[in-house]
């Protein structure tokens, strides 16, 4: 019997009842496990760092979710701990670690919001420390009021993989973040557009899957077929 894929999803790590703890969104290694993958969770720890070549050693793809600010220092801006969110310098050692793997051994990467921060800058882009204080709100990115129910319109690229599983030119879109891709990533093409400009889906063509979202599907899995492709095609690629 075959053995089945591996798929590495570094976790968050936060502070709750004076305890830090690592996780992950459980809708993630539901997904995977449905789709019979293996998710392997690798916490966020300073012994994580010593033994991550290990990790390394033996998986097939990586997903990158939702999390906090991607510390400025990893793309060449000023650095302000003051506008950084979640901040956790050893989050990014490692995600940005497994991502750069992933990318050089043509490994699967899908990346969520975080995730696709991330991805473009592996590929050298760069990011808005706060989306609201370039566009004056006139787009709202992240509505902690409304934090589940909150949508805006994306406009969608066609001959983009996006295209291909959505089948339409737009869509409506959960928004969860306050930060988004300021200088693209080299190689990578946009897939769809906030009506601010703001570019809200990228892919790389010369790998065999690279793909970010700045949505959540996986937290709209039902409003639209795509969503479900999204996972699929990831899956089939590993």
């Amino acid at each position: 019997m075959p053995s089945k894929k591996k798929v590495l999803i570094v976790t968050r790590r936060e502070l709750r009842k004076n305890k830090l703890i690592n996780w992950v969104s459980e809708i993630y290694v539901q997904i995977l496990g449905q789709g019979g993958v293996l998710p392997v969770l690798v916490p966020i720890a300073q012994g994580t760092i010593a033994n991550l070549s290990d990790y390394l050693e033996d998986y097939d793809g990586i997903l990158m979710s939702e999390g906090g600010d991607i510390s400025p220092a990893l793309y060449n801006e000023p650095y302000s701990v003051s506008k950084l969110d979640e901040y956790d310098p050893i989050k990014d050692e490692i995600e940005i670690t497994c991502c750069r793997h992933a990318v050089e051994h043509n490994k699967p990467v899908l990346g969520f919001c975080r995730g696709m921060h991330m991805i473009n800058v592996v590929f050298g882009g760069s990011l808005h420390l706060d989306i609201h204080e370039i566009n004056k709100k006139s787009v709202l990115h992240i509505d902690y009021d409304n934090y589940d129910t909150v949508r805006h319109p994306i406009a969608i690229a066609e001959d983009t993989p996006l295209f291909h599983w959505y089948k339409e030119k737009e869509i409506q879109v959960n928004t969860y973040h306050h930060q988004g891709i300021k200088n693209l990533g080299e190689g990578l093409i946009p897939m769809a557009k906030a009506p601010d400009g703001l570019i809200e889906g990228v892919f790389h063509p010369d790998y065999k899957f690279v793909v970010g979202l700045q949505f959540h599907p996986e937290r709209m899995y039902q409003e639209y077929a795509g969503n479900k492709l999204v996972f699929k095609s990831f899956i089939d690629a590993l």
